[in-house]
């Protein structure tokens, strides 16, 4: 009596859970796997929780970050920091419990290899600059299938940083330092350009200017230009007498006086 009352409380006693997010496998005392059933998240009653084992999977969504060293296009070591989201397949823990112990393992393992298939076909830089998404589309297709082998759910890939390797930068930095050399290489010869045309020009404006001077001066001293300076000197002043009555040659002397009159005479 006392043993079927002993029974029938731990029939209705025993239970077990599956926390919220999870899935449960059912493991008996001998170490066999219910390869037939997977519990959901709740709680779970039953005589056979007295003996039996509940092993939890949790087949939230993950992000495992990992980095590797590639060699790119160029043949340059390069780190790069893969990020992938997935998920524990949740149709089949049960089996993913008998077969596979060590998941992440395997999943590293997948990165890696999908990485070396990938990542050669480009160079860093061009991975940091504009291939980056083409990049990840060709991961995703490689990771995207092998996964599910291992019962393993993908959701994304991205390449969250790419290292450009050390020697491309110490070039690009050697390469901008000699570009801002040159530029201001090219600045100071422009410059001095511009002060010898300066300085020609003003040599130049002054050669042509005492030339010019020099041929007027020659033209001024011939004879012909002496007497035709004169006759146009001739010429102001007796416009100039015909406008005022007054003489060119000025008052109290021969050319400038009227004949004087003598009174008595006649």
């Amino acid at each position: 009596m006392m043993i079927l009352m002993a029974i029938s409380i731990a029939t209705l006693t025993s239970c077990t859970t599956v926390d919220s997010g999870h899935k449960g496998v059912e493991i008996s005392w001998g170490g066999e796997t219910n390869l037939s059933k997977i519990y959901p998240e709740g709680m779970h009653g039953g005589i056979n929780w007295v003996w039996d084992e509940m092993i939890e999977y949790d087949v939230r969504e993950k992000t495992m970050v990992h980095i590797f060293e590639f060699n790119d296009k160029n043949n340059m070591v390069t780190k790069v920091e893969l990020a992938l989201d997935y998920n524990l397949d949740p149709k089949f823990v049960n089996v993913l419990h008998v077969g596979i112990t060590d998941v992440e393992t395997k999943i590293i393992k997948t990165l890696k290899s999908a990485g070396k298939e990938v990542v050669p076909q480009y160079s860093a830089v061009e991975l940091n600059i504009n291939k980056r998404v083409e990049a990840e589309q060709k991961l995703s297709a490689i990771i995207g299938t092998e996964l599910p082998e291992f019962y393993v759910e993908f959701a994304r890939i991205q390449m969250t940083d790419v290292d450009i390797p050390p020697a491309v930068a110490k070039l690009a930095e050697e390469t901008a330092v000699q570009l801002g050399r040159n530029e201001l290489a090219l600045k100071k010869e422009a410059e001095q350009v511009a002060l010898a045309k300066a300085k020609v020009a003003e040599a130049q404006g002054d050669y042509d200017a005492g030339l010019l001077n020099a041929k007027t001066k020659d033209l001024m001293s011939q004879p012909k230009m002496l007497a035709l300076y004169e006759l146009e000197n001739e010429r102001i002043m007796w416009e100039g007498y015909s406008a005022t009555g007054k003489s060119p040659f000025g008052s109290n002397n021969m050319y400038g006086i009227q004949p004087a009159v003598i009174k008595g005479l006649k």
